[in-house]
């Protein structure tokens, strides 16, 4: 068998914090450096162990509450006061998710350094293992920009609580936008990071236990989602190439989809055009036109008002636009929200350059540079930010799409962005699910259009697509706290009982594929999942479709 690659590993406990996908975009050198090579086993001094006791638990839930005021945050050494506030800028779930299970085992976190023939990777990682440890992995993808934390409310308490060991890392871009924004197309490695993690892992666990991992399994969600369907790509790739498996199956949550060239090239000529390319429903073409279409929300530029998210359809002077880029139209009811998400920065000192940032304009303008190679001073003639000194003037991304030819992409940048392209094509199984109110990532261009590229190109009979109705992206959007109808007035739209919570469908999903993979027992056949959002399911034993 090929070996894989060398993995140098440094544990080092006292971790950078890393940024969420809406902070500033300070653009100094990664502070990451070099790290030290150590013993990369789990029996180093660095491992933590946690009792499974109240303020003393692996899953460490308690830390998404816990004030820097408190007698308890001031009890924890120095390294864990940073994981407490890694955690706490990474709340995902809703609150009808509130897992409160204490439980006992081992934490390594650190520095994940892998040197092959792809370059050198870097990412801060954290492998949990509870003491009733099953024999099984679970590697999670990381939604976003986000740090390792990331998943931690919506993935590690159950999956620990049943006896998964859990690993997570933060995709190497430990300073979020400001590394989307270094010119070096950090997205390109998401997929081969998460192989890292698996590999690295499984040899941690059996040298710790004496024994083979018996199932690994990847899940994630959003990014995270893409980091899944690139890793079991990538995974075929190399065991067909002679290496040995990594994966046993995955569970893609909303993921991310990135179309390769078989996909976006229409006119069959073996190449992607710029005008393909700028054609497509990829993720910035998508992007770009709900951005045109929603437009900036000062003075009066957009056309998401109050009285328009009361009419039928919601926004319709959006409509079209959005729908275009891929979006269904159940997820109008997150427009207004999402169309100015970052906005409420504007009014804290330093940060007045937030004024009208929303979703939309923001992922146009930093993924956008990520994939073209673009630094954030070359990204700045098409940036989301608002000029201080000019307030009132719309951030130069309106303009600088509305004069693009489909988005100016060239023939090498086009092909830079397609290092980050799905195959569709994979050996285990995967399932996927995706909201069908979806409004950051459209449901046609990214769940629905991912199907597709399995149907055409790789095996369909190992991939299952549930589509959950009433679902969106961020379960804590679907329990009615924001400001839907873009009035200025937060939860007064009783939008909660419109919207579904994903996380019982995602863990119900979870168990239909391990039945698949360990019992050979078929999911149920690709299908739309329906949902009673006036009744939202909390327990996915309740649960089958």
């Amino acid at each position: 068998m090929k070996k894989r690659h060398h993995v140098r590993v440094a544990l080092i406990m006292a971790l950078l914090l890393s940024l969420f996908i809406f902070a500033s975009c300070d653009d100094d050198d990664n502070d990451n450096g070099n790290p030290t090579l150590l013993t990369d086993g789990l029996t180093d001094s660095n491992l933590i162990h946690y009792s499974g006791e109240s303020g003393d638990d692996l899953a460490q839930i308690t830390y998404f509450a816990l004030a820097a005021d408190s007698d308890a945050y001031k009890a924890l050494p120095e390294s864990e006061t940073a994981k407490v506030t890694k955690i706490k800028a990474n709340i995902l779930h809703s609150s009808l998710f509130t897992p409160d299970q204490l439980i006992a085992g081992h934490e390594a976190s650190g520095t994940l350094t892998v040197q092959d023939d792809s370059g050198l990777r870097i990412q801060n990682v954290s492998l949990k293992v509870p003491d009733n440890w099953n024999g099984d992995l679970v590697v999670g993808g990381t939604p976003g920009m986000r740090n390792e934390y990331a998943s931690w409310a919506i993935l590690a308490p159950w999956l620990l609580n049943r006896g998964y060991a859990v690993v997570t890392g933060n995709k190497g871009i430990p300073k979020g936008i400001a590394d989307m924004l270094s010119g070096t197309h950090p997205s390109q490695h998401w997929g081969m990071m998460m192989l890292d993690l698996a590999d690295w892992s499984q040899q941690r666990l059996e040298d710790l236990h004496g024994r083979k991992v018996a199932h690994t399994y990847a899940m994630g969600l959003s990014n995270g989602g893409y980091q899944v369907r690139r890793a079991l790509e990538l995974d075929h790739e190399a065991v067909n190439g002679g290496a040995v498996r990594l994966f046993d199956g995955g569970l893609d949550w909303s993921g991310t989809y990135s179309p390769d060239k078989r996909v976006m090239d229409t006119d069959n000529d073996g190449q992607v055009s710029p005008r393909e390319y700028g054609d497509s429903n990829s993720l910035i073409p998508s992007i770009d036109k709900a951005t045109m279409a929603m437009g900036w929300a000062y003075p009066t530029a957009t056309s998401i008002t109050a009285t328009q998210y009361d009419r039928v359809p919601r926004f319709p002077d959006a409509q079209d636009g959005v729908t275009s880029g891929g979006y269904a139209t159940e997820s109008a009811i997150f427009w207004g929200a999402y169309n100015t998400i970052s906005d409420a920065y504007k009014a804290i000192p330093g940060y007045e350059i937030f004024k009208g940032v929303g979703y939309y304009n923001l992922i146009s303008h930093v993924y956008r540079a990520d994939l073209r190679g673009d630094t954030a001073a070359e990204a700045g003639v098409y940036s989301s930010y608002n000029d201080p000194a000019n307030p009132d003037a719309a951030p130069p991304v309106y303009a600088w799409l509305a004069s693009a030819d489909k988005g100016n992409w060239t023939a090498e940048s086009v092909e830079y962005a397609l290092k980050t392209a799905n195959t569709g094509e994979f050996s285990v199984p995967m399932i996927s699910l995706h909201g069908t109110a979806d409004g950051l990532l459209g449901t046609v261009s990214n769940g629905t259009a991912y199907r597709n590229a399995v149907e055409n190109y790789g095996n369909a009979d190992l991939h299952r697509f549930f589509l959950i109705q009433n679902a969106g992206h961020v379960d804590a959007h679907a329990d009615g706290g924001l400001d839907y109808d873009f009035n200025g007035q937060p939860g007064d739209e009783n939008a909660a009982d419109e919207l579904t919570p994903m996380q019982a469908y995602a863990q119900r999903s979870f168990d239909y594929l391990v039945d698949w993979v360990e019992k050979k027992v078929l999911p149920p056949n690709s299908t739309t999942v329906t949902t009673s959002p006036a009744n939202d399911v909390t327990d996915p034993d309740t649960l089958s479709w």
